[in-house]
C-alpha cells in the first residue's frame, strides 16, 4: 500500500505556489525561482528577495529601510549595498534606469514596482 501524502495547511501550500507574472517573467518566491519565457533566470538570492518584496506591492513605494529589513533581517547594511543588488536585479530584468519598465527609483525614499502584476 502506498504511503499517504501528508496534508499541508492551505496557507503554506498557497505561499509555496504563489507566483507573480509580469512581462515575460514569472516569479515563484516559494521556490526561489524567476522564469523568463518559461526558462529559469540566473539571479542572486538577495536580488530575488528584493524583487519579491516589490512584486508583492506593485505601484507602492517600498522604502529603502523596509527593503533592507526584509532582505537582510539580522544584518545592518547601508544604502550602497541595496543599490548594488537593485542594479543587479535591473540587469537581470533587462532594465534601463532612464526608461524603467519594472522598477522605478523614488529618489530619497525607495523603489516602486511599476509593471502590471498578475498573481
Amino acid at each position: 500500500m502506498p504511503t499517504p501524502i501528508p496534508a499541508y495547511p492551505a496557507p503554506l501550500v498557497r505561499a509555496i505556489e504563489r507566483c507573480f507574472r509580469f512581462g515575460p517573467f514569472v516569479l515563484k518566491p516559494g521556490r526561489q525561482l524567476l522564469l523568463k519565457h518559461g526558462e529559469p533566470v540566473k539571479i542572486g538570492a538577495r536580488a530575488l528577495d528584493i524583487l519579491t518584496v516589490l512584486a508583492e506591492r506593485p505601484g507602492e513605494v517600498v522604502s529603502k529601510r523596509e527593503l533592507r529589513a526584509r532582505t537582510w533581517p539580522d544584518t545592518f547594511v547601508g544604502d550602497g549595498n541595496l543599490k548594488v543588488h537593485v542594479a543587479s536585479l535591473r540587469k537581470v530584468l533587462g532594465e534601463v534606469v532612464e526608461t524603467p519598465r519594472y522598477i522605478a527609483t523614488v529618489t530619497g525614499r525607495g523603489y516602486r514596482f511599476i509593471a502590471d502584476v498578475q498573481d
